[in-house]
């Protein structure tokens, strides 16, 4: 019996050891074409859109800064030309490589730099969106979730965000001049108020994402939702609800002054509050624009350290950091740019409390320990004490010029300019 059973391992595993290689080459070779046709198919579908595709791009994994339409058009050379909104210029294309390979799936790849579509991942991109070093954190590896004539569904391999992708049979320039149009027409319109009977809502905008503040229950709710232009209004990433009301879309109405947004019965108002745009904007400094104290201690800043040492301030001005800080960010030849970061708190449509936060970096560190910037902010925050400054402005729906004057001090007021400013000690 024993004889028996051995014989019949010793078959069996001759017998295995025989077909294992057969088998294994075979499992090989299959698994490799299946890849193989997979990607040539993925590309015949990319290549077939003759008129290219509408990409619905969000950059960032919390598309924090919203979605961008993006037309590309994917040749069987393996080079992609790509339009987009986010330059502002219907007429610009850019034109570089992608690549189709296998990478824990089917990959999409755009491997070589393009001007264009490289701006979502650049870390520091020409357009200065997104935080230093790291820009707007966007895709430029998808793995292709779907592909089929009517519709490529891709997820960003770093965000793990997905990307729609939809034939695209107009004039690309006619419609990135639609969008261009509607986002001037609706990225204006700083915030919105929205009342259903007892309910009201806050809307303010960042970026391309809509901030909802409102009232549940006794309790303050912020909701954030990314939004997309389209040549009419905008579209929800994913749907919006107001008191019970889903909203997938704004159309823009152009009515009154500034126009609406509406869905159905839910209409929203803009409002204009200064406090917005000043925490919003970049705010050039300019010393002849300032109040008695102000310039006091700006010319006691020149007269003791900037001088002496030969140092020339280039620019200086307020630039938005948070949603609740904003750096006073200067230039000085010589130096690397310098910063401090202050806290914002909007105490009404026109007013707002500045406070030192007591950090920045370290060029704008060894400033304030060395050069007496503590002099030079005490303007603006008196110290850690912080100031309560009432904005007006020369137009309240689109300021070019925002005047701060300190609550408690009248010779403390400072005017500040969207439009930028050489040299402030001399202007």
């Amino acid at each position: 019996m024993k004889k028996y059973i051995y014989l019949f391992f010793l078959t069996f595993s001759f017998l295995f050891v025989a077909c294992s290689p057969e088998a294994e080459d075979i499992f090989g070779e299959n698994a490799a074409t299946r890849i193989e046709e997979r990607l040539a198919a993925d590309k015949a579908v990319l290549v077939g859109a003759q008129n290219g595709w509408l990409m619905e791009y969000y950059p960032a994994s919390g598309q924090i800064y919203g979605g961008y339409n993006v037309l590309a058009f994917f040749g069987e050379d393996g080079k992609v030309t790509v339009s987009a909104d986010i330059t502002g210029d219907a007429t610009s294309k850019a034109t570089s490589t992608y690549r189709m390979k296998e990478q824990a799936g089917p990959t999409l790849s755009f491997d070589t730099y393009n001007e264009i579509f490289h701006i979502f991942s650049d870390p520091k991109n020409d357009l200065g969106i997104g935080t230093a070093g790291k820009g707007m954190e966007g895709d430029y590896e998808f793995t292709i979730m779907e592909a089929t004539a009517e519709k490529v569904v891709l997820k960003g391999k770093k965000t793990g965000n997905k990307i729609i992708m939809t034939p695209f049979n107009e004039s690309w320039e006619d419609y990135l001049n639609s969008i261009i149009e509607m986002d001037g027409k609706i990225s204006r319109l700083a915030q919105f108020t929205y009342t259903d009977g007892d309910f009201t809502a806050s809307v303010k905008q960042s970026y391309r994402t809509f901030i909802v503040t409102y009232q549940e229950n006794g309790e303050d709710k912020n909701v954030t939702v990314p939004y997309i232009m389209t040549p009419t209004g905008l579209r929800f990433m994913t749907a919006l609800e107001l008191n019970g009301k889903k909203i997938e879309t704004l159309e823009f109405e152009d009515v009154g002054d500034d126009g609406q947004l509406v869905s159905g019965e839910v209409v929203l108002t803009p409002k204009f509050p200064l406090a917005y745009f000043l925490i919003n904007g970049e705010w050039f400094f300019s010393y002849k624009n300032m109040g008695e104290l102000g310039q006091l201690y700006w010319a006691a800043v020149k007269r003791q350290a900037l001088d002496p040492n030969g140092i020339n301030l280039n620019m200086a001005f307020l630039t938005p950091y948070s949603s609740s800080q904003m750096a006073f960010y200067w230039m000085c030849e010589g130096f690397n740019d310098g910063y401090l970061f202050f806290n914002v708190t909007t105490l009404g449509d026109n007013q707002v409390k500045i406070v030192f936060a007591l950090s920045g970096n370290q060029v704008g560190i060894d400033f304030y320990q060395q050069l007496g910037w503590n002099l030079m902010i005490y303007p603006f925050s008196k110290g850690t004490t912080g100031v309560t400054f009432n904005l007006s402005a020369d137009d309240e729906k689109n300021p070019s010029v925002i005047t701060m004057t300190d609550t408690s001090d009248p010779s403390n007021v400072i005017k500040v300019f969207k439009e930028a400013i050489s040299d402030p000690f001399d202007n």
